[in-house]
């Protein structure tokens, strides 16, 4: 934690607020545009890595968290082997729907 003797006026907290609440919009705006384009419901990391296309710093941050959230594959296809990867993220307090293919999807809606 860095701490700094900076006063910053409410005014300029108010706007940096604003500023970001807009971006967010727009970003949930967007991932929605690409999911649909993509002819799904369902937003998923590739929109999400779309999205992050033009900051790759953020990109790269990204795919890191998309490699440490994958789950090795399951020996089988058994209904059990969803629920294990499921259980796996509880104590993050994520609610993480894998889908491993567009088949998969299928199977969720």
């Amino acid at each position: 934690q860095i701490q700094s003797n900076i006063t910053v006026d409410k005014q300029v907290v108010a706007a940096v607020g604003d500023v970001t609440f807009q971006q967010i919009e727009t970003f949930c705006q967007d991932l929605d545009v690409f999911s649909k384009h993509g002819k799904r419901t369902t937003i998923n990391a590739d929109d999400v890595r779309l999205l992050c296309r033009r900051n790759p710093g953020l990109l790269d941050k990204i795919d890191d968290v998309q490699r440490s959230l994958k789950p090795s594959k399951p020996t089988s296809r058994s209904s059990n082997s969803r629920s294990n990867i499921s259980s796996r993220y509880d104590d993050h307090n994520v609610d993480i729907t894998v889908v491993e293919s567009s088949s998969d999807m299928d199977d969720i809606n």
